[in-house]
């Protein structure tokens, strides 16, 4: 009943098919432990930006997402159940796009970028070149 009073049960509709279960639906809050303590993915959701959260240690995810480091954040983290291996999750807290576990890094790539120019446009070209996505951690 909660989740029907604060609209956090809607689903989104979302293009294709063969999404993560996750797509669509409002971002679990997970609790997240990084290299700077513990937060959550409210906690994330504060800067209201699109958040790219890679769970799993996904570098080659992180990378393609730096093209889009001017309009995304980009974090790290481990959580204590991993439901996805990354999200993409859009400042009101709908999961835009969802890596499954273990997902095959040439699949995961392609649709990140389709859900990363679908929602964000294209992709930017930073003056001074990327930078390392170890950096970027929640």
């Amino acid at each position: 009943m909660g989740a029907l009073v604060a609209h956090a049960d809607v689903r989104y509709p979302m293009p294709g098919s063969g999404h993560h279960a996750l797509a669509g639906t409002f971002a679990p809050d997970l609790t997240l432990h990084t290299d700077r303590g513990i937060t959550s993915v409210a906690e994330l959701m504060h800067t209201a930006r699109p958040v790219l959260l890679d769970l799993a240690d996904r570098p080659e995810l992180r990378q393609i997402a730096g093209d889009w480091i001017a309009r995304v954040d980009i974090r790290t983290a481990k959580a204590d159940t991993r439901p996805a291996d990354a999200l993409l999750i859009r400042p009101d807290g709908h999961v835009a796009w969802a890596a499954t576990l273990d997902e095959p890094t040439a699949t995961a790539e392609a649709t990140l970028r389709e859900g990363l120019s679908r929602w964000f446009g294209t992709p930017a070209k930073h003056r001074g070149g990327f930078r390392s996505p170890a950096a970027w951690t929640a």
